[in-house]
């Protein structure tokens, strides 16, 4: 088998979660935006291990392992009010066109599906999503859409994440 190396964001797609807890069809997804260059990760974290030993024997009879949780972060540099309404929550007034905030952040859970230029993809069919506004008001910076993305259970016997070949994905067109 040949070497797998992941990398190079190709971009990122969300849509509605579907009702059923399968992952959305790929043309029914929409590009979430423009994601920052450098600016997305995906982390699990080494998670819980417990270790039941007999008495007095240093080697373990049992050990009973529990993954930790799977983080993706990205940052969006097209930021908007409607953007900032569906992410954050308050809502854009029809007349001013402004995003009106009320201070009453929300989660929003969608589809996601991450695609690297190369290697392997990852598909989440249901996902809590956090957003906060953050950046430089300068030259030189830049004001962002910053994402937490945390995959839920789409429900039971579904699976929260797939992943699988950039290259076995079918062409599109």
């Amino acid at each position: 088998m040949a070497a797998v190396y992941t990398f190079g964001l190709a971009e990122i797609l969300v849509a509605d979660v579907l009702e059923t807890g399968l992952m959305p069809a790929t043309a029914d997804m929409v590009k979430i935006g423009e994601v920052l260059q450098d600016s997305a990760s995906l982390t699990q974290e080494e998670g819980d291990k417990t270790e039941i030993f007999e008495q007095s024997n240093p080697i373990p009879k049992v050990v009973i392992e529990q993954a930790g949780t799977t983080t993706i972060a990205f940052n969006l540099m097209n930021v908007d009010p409607a953007m900032l309404g569906e992410y954050i929550g308050g809502a854009v007034n029809a007349t001013s066109k402004e995003w009106e905030f009320d201070g009453k952040k929300k989660s929003v859970n969608k589809a996601l599906f991450i695609k690297p230029e190369q290697g392997i993809y990852f598909k989440l069919p249901k996902a809590s999503m956090s957003a906060v506004i953050a950046g430089d008001l300068n030259q030189s910076g830049l004001l962002t859409l910053n994402f937490t993305v945390t995959p839920l259970s789409p429900g039971d016997g579904l699976k929260s994440i797939l992943a699988g070949l950039v290259a076995d994905l079918p062409p599109e067109g």
